[in-house]
Parts: C-alpha cells; sequence; structure tokens
C-alpha cells in the first residue's frame, strides 16, 4: 500500500506535519501531485481539491484542545464530514469540564467565517434577553478572548466552527445548527424548540480524544485510522 502526504512548503506546519507522518512510513511530497493508495492532506486549501473524489483521503485540521502540535485526524467522507479512529479503551488525555450552567437569560453567537447570522439573531433574540454577536477572527478582531465571552454567556449558538467545543468545555448549554459537527451529539438542535442539553459529556469526550493526536503519537494514530478505512 502506498501512503501519500501532501504538505505546502510554504507553511511551516504543514513541513512539521508531514515529516511526522514520514516517520512512519508515509512519502511526502510538497506538490498536490502523485498516485497512492492513501493520500493525507492538511487542511482545506493545498490538495484537498485534487483528491476530494478519492475513496481514500486522510484529512488533518486543527485540533480541539491541547498541545498547539495536536492535529485532529479522519477520514474524507462523500458529504464533507470525516470518519475518525475507533475508540480505545485506554483513556486519553481530556480537558477538565466546568458544570453546566443553569440560567438561560444571555446567548453568544459565534459566527463561522463569512456566516450570514441575521436569521439566527432574529430568533435568537425571540429566546433570549441579552444576544451578543462573536465575528469570526479572520473578519474582525474581537477585543475579548473567546473563553471571557464564553464566561459571561448563559448559551452559545453555533454552526459548524470547532469554538463551540470550548463553549461545551466551560459548561455553557450550546445550540449547534449544524447535524454534522462533531459536537453537535452533546448540543440541541434548534433555537427555538429544543430543551437545552445538560447531559453527562463523559462519554463524548473520550470519542473526541481519539479524534486528535500530537505529533509524537502518528504511528498509534495511523494504526487506529487502518481500522476505520
Amino acid at each position: 500500500m502506498k501512503l501519500l502526504f501532501h504538505y505546502n512548503p510554504g507553511l511551516q506546519h504543514q513541513v512539521d506535519h508531514a515529516h511526522a507522518f514520514a516517520d512512519c512510513g508515509f512519502d511526502i511530497t510538497p506538490t498536490p501531485d502523485g498516485d497512492a493508495d492513501v493520500h493525507v492532506v492538511s487542511g482545506p486549501y493545498f490538495a484537498l481539491r485534487q483528491w476530494r473524489a478519492h475513496p481514500h483521503v486522510l484529512v488533518i485540521d486543527r485540533a480541539w484542545w491541547g498541545d498547539p502540535d495536536c492535529i485532529s485526524i479522519g477520514w474524507l467522507q462523500p458529504d464533507g464530514t470525516r470518519k475518525f479512529a475507533m475508540c480505545g479503551t485506554e483513556p486519553r488525555p481530556q480537558p477538565s469540564v466546568m458544570p453546566w450552567k443553569t440560567r438561560e437569560c444571555s446567548a453568544i453567537i459565534l459566527a463561522d467565517y463569512k456566516q450570514d447570522i441575521d436569521e439566527i439573531d432574529r430568533l435568537a433574540s425571540q429566546r433570549f434577553v441579552h444576544v451578543r454577536i462573536r465575528r469570526h477572527p479572520a473578519e474582525e478582531q474581537p477585543i475579548h478572548k473567546l473563553h471571557d465571552m464564553l464566561i459571561l454567556s448563559d448559551v452559545c449558538i453555533g454552526h459548524s466552527g470547532s469554538a463551540i467545543f470550548e463553549a461545551i468545555v466551560l459548561g455553557v448549554p450550546t445550540i449547534c445548527t449544524d447535524p454534522q459537527n462533531v459536537c453537535a451529539p452533546v448540543c440541541a438542535g434548534n433555537i427555538l424548540d429544543d430543551e437545552l442539553w445538560r447531559g453527562n459529556r463523559a462519554a463524548w469526550l473520550h470519542a473526541m480524544s481519539y479524534r486528535q493526536f500530537n505529533l509524537n503519537e502518528i504511528d498509534t494514530a495511523w494504526e487506529l485510522l487502518k481500522d476505520a478505512l
């Protein structure tokens, strides 16, 4: 089986990813081209377009928490989502969670990049007394840190962004309008109708811990990901 990692040589983090995979027996190339049984791409721009239709593509993206060298790794699915490694039984590092908030007075909307949130804002304003909006940092430099804004909010509303993970860990009940988001299983799905979810996060966090690995664990990640192929 030929394994090929495509990386952008102008991005140091992709170079680091490539060398971590090379240590595990993958060929690496600084171009989007090449034939292989399994292609690995880092991020949505450099090589993903070329190999999107290939049956075996591993997509690397940012991790949800932890070491800045951590990455999330999963098999690309036809609908654009990723299928992750099967969960092991051994515990892995996980973030500490805070108790769920019980008030539902204020809400924060975490907007995706270039997302039109007018309708979400309108619906949220029908349910919550105070609604504030945090634009994507690529569009508007935030005055306050995400952590601080979440601490001051009773409820979080998000779509596909990874920032809602932090809200859930901080005990902020979350409404996730994207059912394909990995956070959706521990969120409500509709702004007006759903009761907010405040269940046990342990099993979900255990599964999430097997969806991201640091660069020293790529061999472990690959063994687990092969089982999900």
